[in-house]
């Protein structure tokens, strides 16, 4: 039966194959049900998406955008429908808006906003792509999303087949031994010893039309 483990395991399934949309659409959906579970008492899906995604950055930063300071880090691009001209959207409203609500509908992918195939390409690397109106995420951000669901105390218990798992750094974390594991994965962050840098991309904004 589809559920939270199902899509975490077609998400690195359709990874593996190249998909990168498929493996994105695949992660917001086992996030999506995580949110459910830490948030029942939020019923607009959109907001429930963002907030669970903000109280999150801790572990979807070190995954999917490393050293960036995404509490404070805006991005200027057009990401919702009705956005104002005085809107900064963080990340979680960029991931939202562009690749959520894209996947969820079927719809293409806008161009300027495709995922960098880092992972995809076994570099240590992670890439980011900005510039007025158009932001493209490494595609580990599928993997930053899926770490949030495992590591959700809400889905110990839950299983995927064995071996298949998420890394962080070059160490291999086998899924069905992080399930819940919160505490564990940040004492093993802070052994990188990230930093934290905002970048400033106001000058961008007002380039938007």
């Amino acid at each position: 039966m589809a559920g939270i483990a199902y899509s975490v395991r077609k998400a690195i399934d359709d990874f593996e194959l190249g998909d990168l949309d498929g493996a994105m659409m695949h992660a917001c959906n086992a996030f999506d049900g995580t949110s459910k579970k830490l948030h029942p008492e939020i019923r607009k899906h959109q907001r429930r998406f963002t907030q669970t995604l903000r109280e999150h950055y801790s572990i979807f930063g070190p995954m999917a955008m490393p050293n960036i300071n995404l509490e404070e880090t805006f991005w200027p691009a057009k990401v919702y429908e009705g956005q104002k001209l005085s809107d900064r959207p963080d990340i979680a409203d960029l991931i939202y808006g562009i690749h959520r609500c894209t996947h969820g509908h079927g719809d293409e992918l806008p161009e300027g906003f495709e995922l960098i195939p880092d992972a995809s390409n076994r570099v240590t690397t992670t890439s980011l792509e900005a510039s007025v109106g158009t932001v493209r995420l490494s595609d580990r951000t599928i993997f930053g999303l899926l770490a949030i669901a495992v590591l959700s105390p809400k889905n110990v218990g839950l299983r995927v087949p064995d071996g298949y798992h998420l890394s962080l750094g070059g160490e291999k974390l086998l899924i069905n031994d992080w399930w819940g594991r919160t505490p564990d994965f940040m004492k093993l962050v802070a052994k990188h010893n990230l930093i934290n840098v905002k970048l400033d991309l106001e000058a961008w904004f007002a380039q938007l039309h």
